[in-house]
Protein backbone atom coordinates (compact mmCIF):
# COMPACT_ATOMS: atom_id res chain seq x y z
CA UNK A 1 0.00 0.00 0.00
CA UNK A 2 1.17 3.22 -0.86
CA UNK A 3 -1.53 5.75 -0.42
CA UNK A 4 -4.78 6.61 1.51
CA UNK A 5 -6.58 5.01 -1.31
CA UNK A 6 -4.78 2.04 -1.27
CA UNK A 7 -5.94 1.39 2.25
CA UNK A 8 -9.08 2.68 2.50
CA UNK A 9 -9.81 -0.03 -0.69
CA UNK A 10 -8.33 -2.59 1.57
CA UNK A 11 -10.44 -2.04 4.87
CA UNK A 12 -13.72 -1.45 2.46
CA UNK A 13 -13.27 -5.22 0.87
CA UNK A 14 -12.84 -6.50 4.51
CA UNK A 15 -16.87 -5.50 5.07
CA UNK A 16 -17.59 -8.29 3.35
CA UNK A 17 -16.80 -10.32 6.19
CA UNK A 18 -18.60 -8.45 8.87
CA UNK A 19 -19.30 -8.20 12.49
CA UNK A 20 -17.56 -10.95 14.48
CA UNK A 21 -18.11 -10.44 18.25
CA UNK A 22 -14.71 -11.82 19.73
CA UNK A 23 -11.55 -10.63 21.19
CA UNK A 24 -9.23 -13.18 20.34
CA UNK A 25 -8.59 -11.87 17.13
CA UNK A 26 -7.60 -8.68 18.11
CA UNK A 27 -5.28 -10.14 21.09
CA UNK A 28 -3.58 -12.36 18.37
CA UNK A 29 -2.92 -9.41 16.01
CA UNK A 30 -1.84 -6.77 18.80
CA UNK A 31 0.72 -9.86 19.95
CA UNK A 32 1.85 -10.35 16.45
CA UNK A 33 2.32 -6.56 15.88
CA UNK A 34 4.12 -6.58 19.67
CA UNK A 35 1.75 -4.13 21.25
CA UNK A 36 1.07 -3.62 24.42
CA UNK A 37 -2.83 -2.31 24.27
CA UNK A 38 -1.62 -0.76 27.79
CA UNK A 39 1.77 0.58 27.34
CA UNK A 40 0.09 4.30 26.40
CA UNK A 41 -2.07 5.49 29.24
CA UNK A 42 -6.07 5.13 27.98
CA UNK A 43 -9.59 6.33 28.63
CA UNK A 44 -12.71 3.83 27.73
CA UNK A 45 -15.81 5.26 26.64
CA UNK A 46 -18.96 2.94 25.98
CA UNK A 47 -22.67 3.96 25.43
CA UNK A 48 -25.51 4.46 23.25
CA UNK A 49 -25.43 7.98 22.75
CA UNK A 50 -22.70 10.81 23.49
CA UNK A 51 -19.64 9.09 23.41
CA UNK A 52 -18.59 11.27 20.43
CA UNK A 53 -19.42 14.45 22.04
CA UNK A 54 -17.62 13.10 25.75
CA UNK A 55 -14.78 12.22 23.94
CA UNK A 56 -14.34 15.75 22.22
CA UNK A 57 -14.37 17.38 25.53
CA UNK A 58 -11.94 15.09 27.10
CA UNK A 59 -9.64 15.86 24.19
CA UNK A 60 -10.13 19.95 24.24
CA UNK A 61 -9.59 19.59 28.03
CA UNK A 62 -6.50 17.27 27.98
CA UNK A 63 -4.94 19.50 25.36
CA UNK A 64 -5.79 22.77 27.21
CA UNK A 65 -3.38 20.76 30.42
CA UNK A 66 -0.58 20.58 27.93
CA UNK A 67 -1.02 16.85 26.73
CA UNK A 68 -0.92 15.32 23.78
CA UNK A 69 -4.23 12.83 23.15
CA UNK A 70 -5.12 10.46 21.06
CA UNK A 71 -8.38 9.43 20.01
CA UNK A 72 -9.71 6.92 18.20
CA UNK A 73 -13.83 7.35 17.46
CA UNK A 74 -16.29 6.66 14.87
CA UNK A 75 -17.78 7.07 12.07
CA UNK A 76 -15.95 9.76 10.63
CA UNK A 77 -17.88 12.96 9.23
CA UNK A 78 -15.62 14.72 7.15
CA UNK A 79 -12.84 12.62 6.58
CA UNK A 80 -11.76 9.11 6.86
CA UNK A 81 -8.91 10.04 8.88
CA UNK A 82 -10.40 11.64 11.53
CA UNK A 83 -11.09 8.21 13.25
CA UNK A 84 -7.69 8.32 14.07
CA UNK A 85 -6.32 11.51 15.46
CA UNK A 86 -3.85 13.43 17.91
CA UNK A 87 -4.54 16.50 19.42
CA UNK A 88 -7.72 16.77 16.81
CA UNK A 89 -5.34 16.51 13.88
CA UNK A 90 -6.63 13.19 11.41
CA UNK A 91 -3.72 11.31 11.08
CA UNK A 92 -1.41 11.92 8.01
CA UNK A 93 -1.32 9.75 4.92
CA UNK A 94 2.45 8.06 5.39
CA UNK A 95 1.41 7.04 8.83
CA UNK A 96 -2.27 5.70 7.75
CA UNK A 97 -0.05 3.74 5.44
CA UNK A 98 2.68 2.63 7.74
CA UNK A 99 0.15 1.19 10.17
CA UNK A 100 -1.84 -0.48 7.78
CA UNK A 101 1.09 -1.90 6.08
CA UNK A 102 2.06 -3.31 9.24
CA UNK A 103 -1.66 -4.80 10.29
CA UNK A 104 -1.93 -6.20 7.08
CA UNK A 105 1.17 -7.88 7.55
CA UNK A 106 0.41 -9.43 10.47
CA UNK A 107 -3.49 -10.43 9.17
CA UNK A 108 -1.56 -12.59 6.40
CA UNK A 109 0.81 -13.94 8.94
CA UNK A 110 -1.90 -15.11 11.45
CA UNK A 111 -4.89 -15.83 8.82
CA UNK A 112 -4.37 -19.51 8.88
CA UNK A 113 -4.41 -19.70 12.46
CA UNK A 114 -7.23 -16.89 13.55
CA UNK A 115 -8.89 -16.98 9.94
CA UNK A 116 -10.03 -13.96 8.73
CA UNK A 117 -9.87 -10.37 10.48
CA UNK A 118 -13.21 -7.50 9.88
CA UNK A 119 -12.81 -4.21 9.07
CA UNK A 120 -13.15 -2.72 12.99
CA UNK A 121 -10.80 -5.06 14.27
CA UNK A 122 -8.25 -3.88 11.51
CA UNK A 123 -9.21 -0.53 11.86
CA UNK A 124 -8.74 -1.14 15.71
CA UNK A 125 -5.16 -2.93 15.33
CA UNK A 126 -4.24 0.27 13.27
CA UNK A 127 -4.99 3.24 15.81
CA UNK A 128 -3.16 0.84 18.33
CA UNK A 129 0.02 0.64 15.84
CA UNK A 130 -0.21 4.06 15.38
CA UNK A 131 -0.38 5.60 18.96
CA UNK A 132 2.08 2.69 20.19
CA UNK A 133 4.61 4.90 17.31
CA UNK A 134 3.79 8.13 18.33
CA UNK A 135 2.74 7.24 22.35
CA UNK A 136 1.01 10.38 23.17
CA UNK A 137 0.07 10.87 26.88
CA UNK A 138 -3.61 9.93 26.56
CA UNK A 139 -5.59 7.75 24.09
CA UNK A 140 -9.13 7.77 24.61
CA UNK A 141 -10.64 4.68 23.08
CA UNK A 142 -14.76 4.97 21.80
CA UNK A 143 -16.04 1.52 21.68
CA UNK A 144 -17.92 0.67 17.97
CA UNK A 145 -20.34 -1.30 19.25
CA UNK A 146 -22.12 -2.80 22.52
CA UNK A 147 -18.32 -3.09 24.77
CA UNK A 148 -17.48 -6.58 25.94
CA UNK A 149 -17.04 -7.73 22.86
CA UNK A 150 -15.64 -4.61 20.91
CA UNK A 151 -12.56 -4.76 19.64
CA UNK A 152 -11.21 -2.08 21.48
CA UNK A 153 -11.85 -4.11 24.83
CA UNK A 154 -8.58 -5.29 24.97
CA UNK A 155 -7.03 -2.67 27.26
CA UNK A 156 -6.97 -4.00 30.61
CA UNK A 157 -5.64 -1.33 32.76
CA UNK A 158 -7.64 2.00 31.36
CA UNK A 159 -7.01 5.25 33.73
CA UNK A 160 -10.78 5.38 33.64
CA UNK A 161 -13.93 3.89 31.66
CA UNK A 162 -16.91 6.10 31.01
CA UNK A 163 -20.25 4.97 30.39
CA UNK A 164 -22.27 7.51 28.73
CA UNK A 165 -25.96 6.26 28.49
CA UNK A 166 -27.34 3.18 27.58
CA UNK A 167 -30.38 2.63 24.88
CA UNK A 168 -32.10 0.60 22.19
CA UNK A 169 -29.97 0.10 19.83
CA UNK A 170 -28.12 -2.53 17.91
CA UNK A 171 -30.86 -5.28 19.33
CA UNK A 172 -29.96 -7.63 17.07
CA UNK A 173 -26.64 -7.67 18.28
CA UNK A 174 -26.64 -6.38 22.15
CA UNK A 175 -29.77 -7.90 22.71
CA UNK A 176 -33.46 -7.08 22.94
CA UNK A 177 -33.78 -5.35 26.80
CA UNK A 178 -31.99 -2.56 28.00
CA UNK A 179 -30.62 -4.83 30.58
CA UNK A 180 -29.43 -6.80 27.99
CA UNK A 181 -27.51 -3.95 26.02
CA UNK A 182 -25.95 -2.45 29.39
CA UNK A 183 -24.04 -5.94 30.35
CA UNK A 184 -22.13 -5.51 26.44
CA UNK A 185 -22.04 -1.82 28.04
CA UNK A 186 -20.80 -2.72 31.05
CA UNK A 187 -18.08 -5.09 29.77
CA UNK A 188 -15.40 -1.99 29.40
CA UNK A 189 -14.81 -2.10 33.06
CA UNK A 190 -12.26 -3.39 34.60
CA UNK A 191 -11.13 -4.56 37.98
CA UNK A 192 -10.13 -1.22 40.20
CA UNK A 193 -11.01 0.93 37.38
CA UNK A 194 -12.48 4.43 37.83
CA UNK A 195 -15.91 4.49 36.67
CA UNK A 196 -17.57 7.66 35.63
CA UNK A 197 -21.41 6.82 34.41
CA UNK A 198 -23.64 9.48 33.04
CA UNK A 199 -27.46 9.84 33.59
CA UNK A 200 -29.13 6.04 33.38
CA UNK A 201 -32.29 4.60 33.83
CA UNK A 202 -33.35 3.77 36.94
CA UNK A 203 -33.61 -0.21 36.63
CA UNK A 204 -30.14 0.15 35.15
CA UNK A 205 -28.05 2.25 38.43
CA UNK A 206 -27.98 -1.09 41.07
CA UNK A 207 -26.73 -3.41 38.42
CA UNK A 208 -24.06 -1.05 37.68
CA UNK A 209 -23.23 -0.81 40.48
CA UNK A 210 -23.24 -4.57 41.57
CA UNK A 211 -20.90 -4.74 38.02
CA UNK A 212 -18.88 -2.23 39.68
CA UNK A 213 -18.70 -3.64 43.49
CA UNK A 214 -17.75 -6.82 41.63
CA UNK A 215 -14.90 -5.72 40.41
CA UNK A 216 -13.44 -3.62 43.33
CA UNK A 217 -14.37 -0.51 40.87
CA UNK A 218 -15.06 3.13 41.71
CA UNK A 219 -18.14 4.45 40.74
CA UNK A 220 -19.16 8.21 40.03
CA UNK A 221 -22.48 9.89 38.68
CA UNK A 222 -21.81 12.67 36.33
CA UNK A 223 -25.27 13.70 37.12
CA UNK A 224 -23.42 14.79 40.69
CA UNK A 225 -21.65 17.38 38.94
CA UNK A 226 -23.64 19.05 37.00
CA UNK A 227 -24.98 22.12 39.18
CA UNK A 228 -27.06 24.45 37.24
CA UNK A 229 -27.86 24.73 33.41
CA UNK A 230 -29.32 27.15 30.97
CA UNK A 231 -30.09 27.09 27.41
CA UNK A 232 -31.08 30.62 25.57
CA UNK A 233 -30.14 32.32 22.08
CA UNK A 234 -26.94 32.38 23.14
CA UNK A 235 -25.86 28.77 23.58
CA UNK A 236 -25.63 26.44 26.10
CA UNK A 237 -24.46 27.20 29.38
CA UNK A 238 -23.29 25.22 32.49
CA UNK A 239 -22.28 25.42 36.18
CA UNK A 240 -19.99 22.55 37.23
CA UNK A 241 -19.09 21.40 41.03
CA UNK A 242 -16.06 23.99 41.26
CA UNK A 243 -15.54 25.16 37.99
CA UNK A 244 -17.52 28.50 36.91
CA UNK A 245 -20.63 28.79 34.67
CA UNK A 246 -19.29 28.43 31.34
CA UNK A 247 -20.68 28.44 27.67
CA UNK A 248 -20.30 25.21 26.34
CA UNK A 249 -18.67 24.51 22.81
CA UNK A 250 -21.65 22.13 22.15
CA UNK A 251 -25.48 22.67 22.46
CA UNK A 252 -28.28 21.26 24.19
CA UNK A 253 -29.19 20.18 27.46
CA UNK A 254 -27.94 16.07 26.38
CA UNK A 255 -24.78 18.26 25.76
CA UNK A 256 -24.59 19.33 29.61
CA UNK A 257 -24.30 15.54 30.77
CA UNK A 258 -21.51 14.47 28.01
CA UNK A 259 -19.89 17.27 29.56
CA UNK A 260 -20.47 16.34 32.77
CA UNK A 261 -18.71 12.99 31.51
CA UNK A 262 -15.74 15.05 31.06
CA UNK A 263 -15.33 17.06 34.35
CA UNK A 264 -15.38 13.66 36.18
CA UNK A 265 -12.92 12.06 34.17
CA UNK A 266 -11.08 15.11 33.86
CA UNK A 267 -11.15 15.77 37.89
CA UNK A 268 -10.25 12.00 38.32
CA UNK A 269 -6.92 12.71 36.35
CA UNK A 270 -5.74 15.86 38.58
CA UNK A 271 -6.28 18.04 35.43
CA UNK A 272 -6.60 21.65 36.79
CA UNK A 273 -9.94 23.46 36.58
CA UNK A 274 -8.51 25.87 33.94
CA UNK A 275 -8.12 23.66 31.73
CA UNK A 276 -11.17 21.75 32.46
CA UNK A 277 -13.22 24.98 31.90
CA UNK A 278 -11.14 26.17 28.39
CA UNK A 279 -12.15 22.15 27.16
CA UNK A 280 -15.69 23.02 27.90
CA UNK A 281 -15.70 26.15 25.51
CA UNK A 282 -13.45 24.89 22.87
CA UNK A 283 -14.90 21.48 22.18
CA UNK A 284 -16.60 21.07 18.62
CA UNK A 285 -17.72 17.58 16.99
CA UNK A 286 -18.74 17.96 14.05
CA UNK A 287 -23.21 16.51 12.77
CA UNK A 288 -23.44 16.96 16.49
CA UNK A 289 -26.24 20.06 16.34
CA UNK A 290 -23.78 21.53 13.98
CA UNK A 291 -24.89 24.95 12.06
CA UNK A 292 -23.58 24.22 8.68
CA UNK A 293 -25.02 27.41 7.01
CA UNK A 294 -26.86 30.33 8.57
CA UNK A 295 -28.62 31.92 5.74
CA UNK A 296 -30.45 29.72 5.27
CA UNK A 297 -30.50 28.42 8.30
CA UNK A 298 -29.11 24.55 7.93
CA UNK A 299 -28.22 21.94 11.21
CA UNK A 300 -26.83 18.93 10.75
CA UNK A 301 -27.56 16.16 13.44
CA UNK A 302 -26.47 12.55 13.83
CA UNK A 303 -29.73 11.47 15.62
CA UNK A 304 -30.17 7.81 14.95
CA UNK A 305 -32.18 6.58 17.42
CA UNK A 306 -35.06 7.14 19.72
CA UNK A 307 -33.05 8.52 22.91
CA UNK A 308 -31.16 10.34 19.90
CA UNK A 309 -34.12 12.27 18.16
CA UNK A 310 -35.60 12.82 21.90
CA UNK A 311 -32.52 14.92 22.77
CA UNK A 312 -32.45 17.11 19.21
CA UNK A 313 -36.08 17.05 19.70
CA UNK A 314 -35.54 18.78 23.06
CA UNK A 315 -33.03 21.56 21.56
CA UNK A 316 -35.58 21.97 18.86
CA UNK A 317 -38.34 23.07 21.05
CA UNK A 318 -36.04 26.33 21.59
CA UNK A 319 -35.94 27.05 17.83
CA UNK A 320 -37.69 30.21 17.37
CA UNK A 321 -38.49 29.57 13.29
CA UNK A 322 -40.50 27.24 11.73
CA UNK A 323 -38.69 23.42 11.37
CA UNK A 324 -38.47 21.26 8.54
CA UNK A 325 -36.50 18.20 8.95
CA UNK A 326 -34.91 16.15 6.09
CA UNK A 327 -33.56 12.59 7.29
CA UNK A 328 -32.61 9.78 5.92
CA UNK A 329 -33.32 6.55 8.57
CA UNK A 330 -31.75 3.30 8.14
CA UNK A 331 -33.56 -0.14 7.84
CA UNK A 332 -32.49 -1.16 10.75
CA UNK A 333 -33.91 1.76 12.89
CA UNK A 334 -37.08 2.12 14.65
CA UNK A 335 -38.60 4.73 11.86
CA UNK A 336 -41.96 4.68 12.97
CA UNK A 337 -40.77 5.76 16.25
CA UNK A 338 -38.58 8.37 15.15
CA UNK A 339 -40.78 9.93 12.68
CA UNK A 340 -43.44 9.93 16.09
CA UNK A 341 -40.97 12.02 17.87
CA UNK A 342 -39.83 14.45 14.93
CA UNK A 343 -43.87 15.45 15.08
CA UNK A 344 -43.72 17.26 18.32
CA UNK A 345 -41.77 19.97 16.67
CA UNK A 346 -43.24 20.56 13.12
CA UNK A 347 -45.69 18.38 10.55
CA UNK A 348 -43.25 19.47 7.40
CA UNK A 349 -40.76 15.72 7.56
CA UNK A 350 -39.45 14.94 4.20
CA UNK A 351 -37.49 11.61 3.93
CA UNK A 352 -35.44 10.41 1.49
CA UNK A 353 -32.36 8.13 0.63
CA UNK A 354 -28.48 8.02 -0.14
CA UNK A 355 -25.75 5.96 -1.27
CA UNK A 356 -25.49 3.48 1.39
CA UNK A 357 -26.05 -0.53 1.91
CA UNK A 358 -28.46 0.29 4.57
CA UNK A 359 -30.28 3.17 3.37
CA UNK A 360 -33.88 2.49 3.03
CA UNK A 361 -34.90 2.97 -0.89
CA UNK A 362 -37.38 5.77 -2.37
CA UNK A 363 -39.92 2.79 -3.25
CA UNK A 364 -39.49 1.10 0.28
CA UNK A 365 -40.39 4.87 1.83
CA UNK A 366 -43.06 5.28 -0.26
CA UNK A 367 -44.92 2.12 0.43
CA UNK A 368 -44.13 3.09 4.02
CA UNK A 369 -46.18 6.26 3.30
CA UNK A 370 -43.44 8.55 4.05
CA UNK A 371 -43.42 12.24 2.60
CA UNK A 372 -40.69 11.21 0.02
CA UNK A 373 -38.19 13.57 -1.73
CA UNK A 374 -35.28 13.23 -4.00
CA UNK A 375 -31.78 14.94 -2.49
CA UNK A 376 -29.88 16.42 -4.68
CA UNK A 377 -32.68 18.03 -6.47
CA UNK A 378 -34.16 19.24 -3.07
CA UNK A 379 -30.62 20.85 -1.77
CA UNK A 380 -30.53 22.16 -4.97
CA UNK A 381 -33.75 24.37 -4.81
CA UNK A 382 -33.93 24.83 -1.15
CA UNK A 383 -34.29 28.67 -0.09
CA UNK A 384 -35.35 28.41 3.25
CA UNK A 385 -36.19 31.71 4.49
CA UNK A 386 -37.20 31.98 7.51
CA UNK A 387 -36.92 28.38 8.31
CA UNK A 388 -34.45 25.68 10.06
CA UNK A 389 -34.01 22.88 8.54
CA UNK A 390 -32.77 20.00 10.59
CA UNK A 391 -30.40 16.97 8.47
CA UNK A 392 -30.83 14.08 10.77
CA UNK A 393 -31.59 10.09 10.88
CA UNK A 394 -27.84 8.70 10.26
CA UNK A 395 -24.53 9.94 10.85
CA UNK A 396 -23.30 8.61 7.82
CA UNK A 397 -26.39 10.42 6.14
CA UNK A 398 -25.18 13.43 7.10
CA UNK A 399 -21.77 12.79 6.42
CA UNK A 400 -23.05 12.83 2.27
CA UNK A 401 -24.79 16.04 2.90
CA UNK A 402 -22.59 17.90 4.26
CA UNK A 403 -19.89 17.16 1.61
CA UNK A 404 -22.85 17.87 -0.86
CA UNK A 405 -24.07 21.14 0.71
CA UNK A 406 -20.27 22.27 0.77
CA UNK A 407 -19.47 21.41 -2.65
CA UNK A 408 -23.04 23.27 -3.78
CA UNK A 409 -20.94 26.37 -2.10
CA UNK A 410 -23.64 27.05 0.85
CA UNK A 411 -21.36 28.81 3.24
CA UNK A 412 -22.48 30.08 6.80
CA UNK A 413 -22.96 33.45 4.98
CA UNK A 414 -26.13 31.50 3.01
CA UNK A 415 -25.33 30.44 -0.58
CA UNK A 416 -23.40 32.04 -3.08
Amino acid sequence: METREDVLEWLSRLLAFGIKPGLSRMEALLEELKIDPDAVPTIHVAGTNGKGSTVAFLREMGMAEGLHIGTFTSPYIIQFEERIMLNGVPIAEADLVKAATAVKQAMTELEPTIGTVTEFEALTALAFYHFNQVRPDFVIYEVGLGGLYDSTNVLKQPKAAIITSIGHDHQAILGDTLQEIALQKFGIIKRGTSVIAGKLQEELTVPLMAYCGDRAATLKWSQEAIVSYRLNATGTWATYEGIPETRLGLEGHHQVENAANAVICAKKLGWSKTAIRRGLRNAKHPGRFETISREPRIILDGAHNPEGVKALVDRLKQETMPIVILCSILRDKDRLAMIKQFQEVTPTIMETTFDFPRARSLEELTADGANVIELDSFLAEYEGTNQTLIVTGSLYFISVVREKILRQRFTKKGKR
